[in-house]
């Protein structure tokens, strides 16, 4: 009987052990900034690079295009900047409406700066609002997920303004020392 007591025992304590080493805190982060995409002109932050027979048209199937937009923290290009948004987007339907893309938010002024975030999906241009996934970060963002709406809030010309809104879910690990709350 005390054996099997003992052994008992044993089985609760390790699983206690093994419970207690899983432990993580989880952190959400919401955030609302604005992303400038300038078409052409010399503010131009998207550019085709491929594309079918070698035309590389901004909406055509097919077409392969590098971005580096203007991140601010309100709806006006001139309100406090808080990074890029940079990445690739693959234009993957016929009619020329939908890209899947490939970003990474790149916080060089605030709180955040130096931290990423990176974000993939389809962006559906017949949606007024587009969800795409948080697939990680790094810095301030390490182990993070959730994720994204887009919606365009202006188009003037070439300008376009996109209210993007992060959800951002952090389950850091007890033990890691390399994140402060925030």
């Amino acid at each position: 009987m005390a054996k099997g007591l003992a052994i008992a025992s044993l089985q609760i304590l390790s699983l206690l052990l093994l419970a207690s080493l899983g432990q993580s805190k989880t952190v959400f982060t919401n955030l609302t900034i604005y992303d400038h995409e300038f078409q052409s002109g010399d503010c131009q932050t998207v550019f085709p690079v491929a594309g079918l027979n070698g035309t590389g048209e901004l909406y055509q199937f097919g077409t392969v295009v590098v971005i580096d937009n203007i991140l601010t923290r309100g709806f006006s290009i001139k309100s406090a900047l808080l990074g890029r948004s940079q990445g690739i987007a693959a234009v993957t339907s016929p009619d020329g409406n939908n890209a899947e893309l490939l970003l990474t938010f790149l916080f060089t002024n605030g709180t955040y700066s130096g931290s990423t975030v990176e974000i993939k999906g389809i962006f559906i241009g017949s949606l007024d609002v587009n969800e795409l996934a948080i697939v990680g970060g790094t810095k301030q963002f390490r182990y993070a997920t959730g994720y994204t709406t887009f919606q365009v809030v202006s188009q003037v010309g070439d300008h376009l303004i996109v209210k993007v809104n992060l959800y951002i879910r952090q389950d850091i690990p007890d033990d890691y020392p390399g994140i402060a709350n925030h």
